[in-house]
């Protein structure tokens, strides 16, 4: 029987699915982080192979039996940076049957599998990616916790600390996100500070204090609402703005939503279901088929049906 292999590696874990060829999940494996602009290179080939060999185990299949593997990883869209992990990951398949691409492409094909669609991503970081009928792809966002990532867990968690920070200067309106900072986190506004700026402390450690923002919007708190709203008008621009691109907008196609801030169900998901119907009244809204490590696995299935003649060198 023949094998196949996904890959999703990101900046908080990196999980491996072994299927047969029909996509049939077999075993699966869960490792550390595999971003390797985050955590090094040395540490995220390390990670992938953890995930692998764990999801191996389970299947009970060896890795010579892998036909094709398929990784998508965190941090991989410029050639040199996906060259960067594929010459990591050489050893470990040495028969080159392998494809290193980015994590949101794996997400699209999980979300919404092969036709036309949209998928918009919001965890630590937010990235919005398409595809039309005619198969081309554009995506919006996913420029980083620095200059980008609108609408992620990152960027809402940011948003409420600082509103935090304003009310107990006194510069803004109090706030229910104190409160909750204390109850759920064992913080005051005045341990911030060495929170956010210790070494220690990344991107992820940063996202899940977005809660508390989820949490006070629910309650009522309107600093926090209105940090919502404008984070859900920011992930529905960047899908407008992948969908406007492809000619999606007048046409009937699915949009799916995957990662953790969507954990704030309809209280992040109505506005941007509002702001992104306004434009694109035929859309749907609706969650991911699959999730993007069974995407991966499913695009292993098509590359190995359908290889490309750079693939190799393009990893």
């Amino acid at each position: 029987m023949p094998y196949y292999l996904g890959v999703d590696g990101g900046a908080s874990k990196t999980a491996a699915l072994v299927t047969d060829d029909s996509g049939r999940p077999l075993g699966d494996g869960i490792a550390g982080p595999s971003n390797h602009l985050r955590v090094g290179i040395e540490t995220a080939a390390r990670n992938i192979e953890r995930a692998v060999n764990r999801a191996l185990v389970t299947a009970n299949v060896a890795s010579r039996e892998i036909v094709w593997a398929y990784c998508g990883i965190a941090g991989s869209d410029h050639p040199a940076h996906r060259q960067e992990v594929v010459e990591s990951l050489s050893d470990f398949f040495p028969r080159r049957n392998f494809t290193v691409d980015n994590d949101a492409r794996i997400a699209l094909t999980g979300a919404i599998g092969f036709g036309p669609g949209v998928v918009v991503i919001a965890g630590t970081g937010s990235v919005a990616i398409g595809r039309n009928e005619a198969g081309e792809e554009a995506r919006a966002g996913g420029w980083g916790p620095l200059v980008g990532d609108e609408g992620s867990g990152y960027a809402i968690a940011c948003a409420g600390l600082a509103a935090i920070l304003c009310a107990y200067d006194g510069r803004g309106p109090a706030t229910r996100m104190t409160e909750l900072l204390q109850r759920d986190f064992d913080m005051t506004p005045s341990d911030l500070p060495r929170f956010v700026y210790a070494q220690t402390t990344n991107a992820d450690d940063l996202a899940r204090l977005g809660k508390l923002v989820i949490d006070a919007a629910e309650s009522g708190d309107a600093l926090a609402g209105g940090i919502v709203t404008r984070s859900s008008g920011e992930l529905a621009r960047a899908v407008l703005a992948v969908a406007g691109r492809l000619g999606l907008t007048s046409t009937d196609f699915p949009i799916a939503y995957v990662g953790g801030a969507f954990n704030a169900g309809e209280t992040l998901l109505t506005p941007m279901r509002e702001a992104i119907l306004a434009a694109a009244p035929e859309a749907r809204i609706v969650p991911p088929a699959n999730t993007p490590v069974e995407g991966a696995a499913r695009m292993a299935i098509r590359a190995a049906t359908n290889p490309r003649p750079t693939r190799k060198g393009e990893e």
